[in-house]
């Protein structure tokens, strides 16, 4: 507890157990063997009540306890009557364990609950399946609850606004590690279409309780929209392929035809080595001059 009042309690007690442990029954104590005090308080209601609670464990065994309630020392083995009867007659002991309800554990709620009674962390909710939801087949939504402080919450399912009770397993309270608490609700469900889910917390760090949905019908169409989304994909793969195999045979085409041109302008060309139409314009030439006998006389032998 960090007091001087629990060690001032608890160190006489240790030590008057470590030399009666030795004794007791005329039993030596074993080569190895553990003596441990554990102080414990109890609120209900704040400091309305409180429980002072001590108890003492030789390996692993408690054999004497002291309880504010009983206000004296209680053995609850053979081992503790002889320490629980020598500590009932000492008033000292008895006097300062009773004053512990005061000294030990009012005074350490007042120091402490500013930062452990008052504080307050609003919880994170995620409901999510577990595994790709599909209608009539049987599946397990998880509702997530994480990061919350105190521990104290209740979670609840429900169906289309009904609560569900049948189904619904726990994981139980986790601790963080960082004074925060974290814990899973599970359903085990059939979604229909058109189903609303929604996981219902309430903390008392939050103003009001927080209702997480999950939709059936949204996650349905959300794979059938994944499932157009492939085959819109699939599309245009064969589109691309089939205007590239289109681009490269007209491609191939516009080179042929180029090729006919540079073969069909090369062999416009005379024997004589004149294009041809210098060549025809020398025979109208011939014509102009001569006539048919010209022409006659003009053509190439």
């Amino acid at each position: 507890m960090g007091s001087g009042w629990v060690g001032w309690v608890l160190v006489p007690l240790v030590s008057l157990t470590r030399l009666e442990s030795s004794t007791t029954e005329g039993r030596e104590s074993p080569e190895d063997f553990v003596i441990q005090a554990k102080a414990d308080c109890y609120f209900t209601n704040g400091t309305e009540k409180v429980q002072f609670v001590v108890r003492f464990i030789f390996n692993l065994e408690e054999f004497v306890r002291f309880d504010s309630d009983v206000g004296v020392f209680v053995a609850l083995t053979e081992l503790g009557k002889p320490d629980a009867e020598q500590w009932n007659n000492r008033p000292d002991i008895l006097e300062t364990s009773r004053a512990s309800v005061d000294m030990v554990c009012r005074r350490n709620y007042r120091l402490g609950a500013p930062f452990t009674l008052g504080r307050r962390v609003e919880p994170l909710v995620t409901v999510y399946p577990e595994r790709t939801p599909f209608p009539q087949q049987h599946n397990l939504l998880l509702c997530s609850v994480t990061g919350f402080y105190p521990g104290d919450i209740k979670i609840q399912w429900f169906r289309n606004g009904q609560e569900e009770r049948a189904g619904v397993v726990s994981s139980g309270l986790i601790r963080n590690g960082d004074w925060t608490f974290q814990t899973a609700v599970m359903l085990e469900m059939t979604p229909e279409l058109g189903d609303v889910y929604s996981c219902r917390v309430e903390h008392s760090s939050l103003l009001s309780p927080v209702a997480v949905e999950w939709r059936a019908q949204s996650e349905y169409c959300w794979g059938k929209m994944l499932s157009g989304v492939a085959a819109s994909l699939l599309g245009l793969i064969f589109l691309l392929l089939g205007f590239f195999i289109h681009f490269r045979a007209w491609k191939g085409s516009v080179e042929t035809r180029s090729d006919n041109e540079v073969n069909y302008i090369s062999s416009s060309v005379s024997l004589d080595g004149r294009p041809f139409s210098q060549f025809f314009g020398q025979k109208e030439m011939l014509w102009g001059q001569g006539g048919e006998e010209g022409v006659a006389d003009g053509t190439v032998s």
